[in-house]
This record gives structure tokens, C-alpha cells and sequence, in this order.
């Protein structure tokens, strides 16, 4: 049986998850059922991510905030600085799983990592991913619970990095497609239309591309 499967399945019947809705026949969205295992939880990534990868929680909250106020020239700087401060070089590149296939890092890789670091915001935003509004799935939202805050829309892309023979402009050139096409997901697919649901004005909603490359962290615009 999956060591996964198996995880969730005890976190389930412990009471620390309980059922929203069944998807298909074996397939079932979980939820944290109230505040104090929602704390619990918290506690616990915010621990992982001190002792796993030794950064300091301060620095994560003071990048969080920068996001929330709309400061992404400084969010940039500080998201750069933690992901480098935890994720080795070698943590990002093709590795064999057991069964001796390349697994190359994806996008849910770094969309559940990025989740992990905006825990520290959860008393005061709803934190979602993966939910459908407008006319697709975001793949990270905050939803301030003071309805004059900002709301953010979060859209991860993962890039390969840079070839041995692509000279940096081309590359640099790829990031910023990469941004442009994050960007234009977000305004198409109309991801904003769960925050206006949530009585918050489109003039606060931060719309924000996070693009991984290789070993070049993270790069946002």
C-alpha cells in the first residue's frame, strides 16, 4: 500500500482531517475540521521548516508580509533567500525513485513547498489551492478575513534551467515568457472571480507569477 495513502488514511480516521466531499469512487477532498488542528497543523510546518531546513521564522514572516502588502520587489528578494537557504541545488534536479525512473521535479513540487511557507499566515487568511474559480484552478489563493486587506492569487510555473549551451539572454528570455504566460493565466481564466465572491475589491487583489528555474530559484515580475 502507498506510505502516503497510508498516512492520510490514519490522519483521517485520527479526526486531524475529516471529509468535505467524495470526488469519485475512491477519491475524497479532506479538510482540517476547526481552528485549534488548523493551529496544530501549523505548528507543525512551521517546525518542519525551522529544523529541516533551518530557516528563521521571522524571515518567513516578514517575506509573507511583504506579499500581502504588495511590496514584490521585497517579497522577491526575501522568497529568493529562503528558497536558496532550504532547497539545495541538488534537491531540484532529475532524481530515480524506486523503481529506478527519472522523477523530475514539477510544478506540484514547488506549489505544495510554497503552500508550506505561507502557513505563517493563517490566522489571518483563508490559505487555497487548487479550487476552481472563474473559468480554471488557481493554484494558490489567500483570502484576507478583513475584507479591506489585499487578496493574492498565486501561479507557479517550473522551467528547466539553464542548457549548457543557451546563452543567458535566451534564457533570461524563457523566465519571462514564463512570467508573461503565468500573468495572462490568471487574467483569462479569471482566478479573481473567487476574491470579488469574497467581498474584496479588485483593486486589492495581487496577482502574482512565481517562476522556478533550475537551480535559479525563484523569479517573480
Amino acid at each position: 500500500m502507498n506510505i502516503k495513502l497510508i498516512k492520510w488514511t490514519l490522519l483521517f480516521y485520527a479526526g486531524f482531517l475529516t471529509k468535505e466531499k467524495q470526488i469519485s469512487l475512491n477519491l475524497y477532498e479532506l479538510r482540517i475540521p476547526n481552528y485549534e488542528i488548523k493551529f496544530v497543523f501549523t505548528d507543525i510546518i512551521i517546525d518542519w521548516i525551522e529544523n529541516e531546513y533551518k530557516i528563521n521564522q521571522d524571515t518567513i514572516i516578514i517575506t509573507s508580509n511583504y506579499l500581502i502588502n504588495n511590496d514584490l520587489i521585497s517579497f522577491e528578494k526575501g522568497f529568493k533567500e529562503i528558497i536558496g537557504d532550504s532547497l539545495s541545488y541538488f534537491d531540484v534536479l532529475p532524481k530515480k525513485d524506486d523503481n529506478k525512473k527519472i522523477v523530475i521535479p514539477n510544478e506540484q513540487f514547488f506549489h505544495v513547498y510554497t503552500l508550506g511557507l505561507l502557513a505563517v499566515l493563517s490566522d489571518d487568511y483563508i490559505i487555497k489551492s487548487n479550487k476552481e474559480s472563474g473559468e480554471g484552478r488557481y493554484d494558490i489563493m489567500l483570502i484576507p478575513h478583513n475584507k479591506n486587506n489585499n487578496a493574492v492569487i498565486i501561479e507557479i510555473k517550473y522551467i528547466k534551467n539553464q542548457g549548457l549551451n543557451e546563452k543567458y539572454e535566451k534564457f533570461y528570455e524563457r523566465i519571462n515568457l514564463a512570467i508573461d504566460k503565468a500573468r495572462e493565466q490568471i487574467k483569462i481564466r479569471k482566478y479573481y472571480k473567487e476574491a470579488l465572491e469574497n467581498k474584496i475589491s479588485k483593486k486589492n487583489i495581487i496577482n502574482v507569477p512565481i517562476i522556478f528555474a533550475g537551480n535559479n530559484r525563484t523569479l517573480t515580475k
